[in-house]
């Protein structure tokens, strides 16, 4: 083999390995928290709520399967999903078809020490039925 054949190959690995390295830190460093919203009086309507920290900050996303197309009110409650207290601690932004996502001023450490859950309402007409729901806790 050449010296410049050599030289590229040895070019290719190490822009090879620069990129699998950079993947590998990227992967790693992910710190979501997922939180599964389980169907609630008779909705059929679930998902998952992710939770991603960003500094002082944590980006909120709501990922929903079997609502309607319509706009949902959503929020962090204190309380149970079964008994939780009535004002919203923490809105986000409605689900509609599906998504939300809204980034709060709060450290993820502050909406996931247990004593939270997060709701999806039936719609803004019907806000006191509770679509889906789940305590925001790590598992």
């Amino acid at each position: 083999m050449s010296l410049g054949i050599r030289f590229a190959a040895g070019i290719s690995t190490l822009a090879l390995a620069a990129v699998i390295g950079g993947a590998v830190p990227s992967f790693a460093a992910d710190n979501s928290v997922r939180i599964q919203l389980d169907a609630m009086n008779g909705t059929g309507e679930s998902g998952v709520a992710i939770l991603t920290p960003q500094g002082k900050k944590t980006v909120v996303e709501l990922q929903m399967k079997g609502g309607p197309n319509d706009p949902q009110p959503a929020h962090f409650h204190t309380g149970t999903c079964d008994n939780y207290g009535p004002r919203p601690l923490y809105p986000l932004r409605a689900v509609v078809k599906g998504t939300s996502t809204t980034t709060l001023d709060l450290p993820i450490e502050k909406l996931t020490a247990g004593d939270l859950v997060i709701n999806v309402h039936k719609s803004f007409d019907d806000i006191a039925t509770i679509a889906s729901c789940g305590l925001a806790k790590p598992k």
